[in-house]
């Protein structure tokens, strides 16, 4: 058996494979395992002409940037080996979409999106949320709900901090079609609520307490937060949130 100062540790990033390198950008400098390495390079091929992207779609040099965004992709595609950059390319081709007011390809692009999966169940939100963008812009406001109470569906209490968040999407939605929003949902605030030690807030409909709630958490700690602190208060060390 190995010494333990001889032990190589852990991948810092996803905590499965051993550590081989160690990496350092942008106040990142952590010990990252051959597979994460990749995946930071792929990160940073892409944000590193971010930027240039974005100047082409706001000059609406559409085709242009999305070019652009085609040449990461192949030159990058070999060693994207978690599906990060597959799902960040898909999800940048429906937004470049979405503001050419191209909504079919737009709409398209955003279910070849989905079907590349989810890291998580806020990935499944925010794409849920970009459909129903996309859904509402050529008037189908019926299935713009449908789109996103479908994705909001999905729920895990790990990630319950995102969920105040995407409350004022869901009140937007209903409104948009005529209706109050859902008593189901109201479990689901609660536990949003509950993430950071609040009350959902008390108010005339379950559409405003959700917009208060959303308002009212902005900018406070989680409990994923919380938790992180109180170990670092008491030396016990572990990964920031």
């Amino acid at each position: 058996m190995q010494p333990p100062s001889e032990i190589t540790p852990l991948c810092t990033l996803c905590h499965k494979h051993r550590a081989i390198q160690r990496y350092t950008r942008g106040g990142f400098d952590e010990m990252l395992c051959a597979s994460c390495l990749d995946r930071m390079a792929v990160q940073d091929a892409s944000e590193d002409q971010l930027l240039h992207r974005l100047d082409l779609a706001r000059r609406g040099q559409y085709d242009e940037a999305l070019a652009c965004l085609d040449a990461i992709w192949e030159a990058n595609r070999h060693r994207d080996h978690t599906g990060w950059l597959a799902r960040s390319v898909a999800s940048e081709r429906a937004h470049i979409l979405y503001e050419a007011g191209r909504y079919e390809e737009a709409l398209q692009a955003c279910e070849a999106w989905a079907l590349l999966g989810f890291e998580n169940v806020t990935d499944r939100w925010f794409v849920g949320s970009t459909k129903a963008s996309i859904l509402q812009a050529i008037g189908r406001h019926r299935e713009a709900l449908e789109a996103f109470e479908e994705a909001f569906s999905h729920q895990d209490s790990r990630y319950a901090s995102g969920i105040p968040y995407y409350l004022p999407r869901l009140v937007e939605l209903s409104e948009k079609v005529g209706q109050p929003v859902d008593e189901k949902w109201r479990r689901v605030a609660e536990a949003g609520a509950e993430d950071f030690a609040v009350e959902l807030p008390v108010r005339d409909s379950l559409g405003e307490s959700m917009r208060a709630l959303a308002a009212m958490t902005q900018g406070m700690p989680s409990k994923r937060e919380r938790e992180w602190k109180a170990r670092q208060s008491g030396g016990d060390g572990g990964d920031a949130p």
